[in-house]
């Protein structure tokens, strides 16, 4: 085989969706093609290419060294290719991975809840990835690329060609430990006193936030900054600083004592995708997700059934 249009693509692709399902019998029905027929072009495509790459047993076909590295050959190119039908198709067809961009800022934790309910509004048609985008110019710069599929930031984007929708707001709030807010007659008093933390990941946030305590007449003495927010929080349920946190309906905030001003600090959070891409199914589920009550847990969030019914797992393998 010496060029591409030598490739049996169908074949190919005959072999992807029986790797997936590693089942001959489920891959014929899907396929719709009868299993002696299916079985008889995975075998002209194992002489094509003169390697094995199936260990045939009682229990199905299971992938073998080589087969193994043939899936992660074909896996990207037929996901992509689901992802152009899906382009150009009236149909819902999925079948491809959505990586979603979550820019780097304080509000991270509830991008990351609103991208996990994402999850299982996609999860029929595929899975989700995530990666952090260090500042919200890379974000939109990675979307434009088509390195993301879309992202969450705390700004608006600019650029025509997106779209974008807030997907809520929180409030900041500050935090400590409990021995210590319980020292304090006023709470300004706590924030002025008291090293108040930031971590180095959103500097205009940082700034907006002493702005407010500045307008509060609550600026602090000293400020310290990091970049492991971790280290932060085992200052803060120490009694060693203060920090500030978003307001997340679904945290406790076990070990510290959280508190606000009467009118605190709102920031809003945007969900941004591309306008060119809003006929694919991911981002009608996204915007499907934008316009449900993104308060309320789905019904079948913790609903473990959910994903073996999404991944389709065959009642043989399960108890």
């Amino acid at each position: 085989m010496e060029q591409l249009k030598e490739i049996n693509w169908n074949q190919l692709y005959y072999f992807y969706e029986v790797a997936k399902s590693s089942s001959l019998k489920e891959a014929a029905s899907k396929l719709k093609l009868a299993p002696s027929t299916l079985s008889e072009h995975l075998k002209k495509l194992e002489t094509k290419f003169q390697k094995k790459f199936f260990i045939r047993s009682s229990k199905g076909l299971e992938l073998n060294t080589e087969g193994f590295k043939l899936f992660d050959q074909v896996k990207p190119i037929f996901e992509t290719g689901s992802k152009l039908l899906d382009h150009y198709s009236s149909d819902d067809i999925g079948g491809y991975p959505v990586n979603v961009g979550i820019e780097d800022t304080i509000s991270t934790e509830l991008a990351c809840s609103f991208t996990s309910q994402f999850w299982d509004l996609y999860a029929q048609f595929g899975t989700v990835n995530t990666s952090r985008q260090d500042a919200h110019e890379l974000l939109i710069d990675n979307l434009l690329k088509g390195i993301i599929d879309w992202g969450i930031s705390v700004r608006e984007p600019k650029r025509k060609s997106l779209s974008y929708s807030e997907i809520g707001s929180f409030e900041v709030l500050f935090a400590c430990s409990e021995e210590l807010y319980g020292k304090f007659i006023d709470k300004k008093d706590l924030l002025i006193n008291i090293p108040f933390a930031a971590t180095n990941r959103d500097k205009r946030l940082n700034k907006a936030v002493i702005q407010y305590l500045r307008e509060k007449a609550a600026i602090p003495k000293e400020t310290i900054y990091s970049d492991h927010p971790q280290f932060l929080r085992d200052l803060c349920e120490r009694g060693r600083c203060v920090m500030f946190m978003p307001e997340n309906p679904l945290d406790n905030y076990e070990g510290i004592k959280t508190f606000k001003f009467s009118d605190p600090l709102k920031i809003k959070i945007y969900a941004i995708w591309k306008k060119s891409d809003e006929q694919l199914i991911s981002i009608q589920k996204l915007q499907e997700l934008i316009k449900s009550k993104l308060s309320q847990l789905p019904k079948r969030y913790e609903d473990v059934d959910l994903q073996i019914e999404a991944s389709d797992i065959s009642d043989d393998l399960l108890k």
